[in-house]
């Protein structure tokens, strides 16, 4: 009976590791949405595009805020439709089968009140070129976005010192 219900537990952990990586888009925060958006602006403006892509899945979304201003990273997949790209925001838009699909990294660091862009990193290749040597050029690329705009030591009370300037 017990090795039953170490094998169920065993069982329970795996789904919850496998279902782990899936952030449902109601769930970003504003900040996210508006970097979700600016993401797919920024695709949809590449010249080798030429069908609309939805995103079909946010596998890694993380907002960390900064004295420099707030970071937010983004990892997620984008599928073909049956649209043209000049369609991007139109919802009654379908997912081609066997359409090509694109693994998308963004790093975006805003301003503080004002949501404007201070820098960015956008990378999006097909799904099937994503090697380890790419995730880790994306990584030391995001390292990059997190340091712009900051300055000086990161001392205690730092962020609320400027701002109260």
């Amino acid at each position: 009976m017990e090795i039953t219900g170490a094998w169920s537990l065993l069982g329970m952990v795996g789904l919850l590791v496998t279902v782990r990586g899936q952030v449902p888009t109601e769930e970003l925060s504003d900040i996210q949405t508006k970097a979700l958006t600016l993401v797919t602006e920024d695709f949809h403006n590449v010249d080798n595009i030429y069908s609309r892509f939805q995103v079909t899945s946010v596998l890694n979304a993380a907002e960390e805020k900064f004295p420099g201003g707030i970071f937010v990273l983004l990892h997620l997949r984008k599928k073909q439709t049956n649209c043209a790209k000049t369609e991007w925001k139109s919802k009654v838009c379908k997912a081609m089968r066997g359409g090509r699909v694109f693994n998308c990294f963004a790093c975006l660091k805003f301003e503080y009140g004002s949501h404007k862009v201070l820098a960015k990193a956008i990378d999006c290749v097909p799904d099937r070129q994503v090697s380890p040597e790419v995730e880790q050029k994306r990584r030391q690329r995001c390292t990059t976005m997190e340091s712009v705009n900051e300055t000086g030591l990161r001392l205690p009370g730092a962020l609320s010192f400027v701002k109260s300037q």
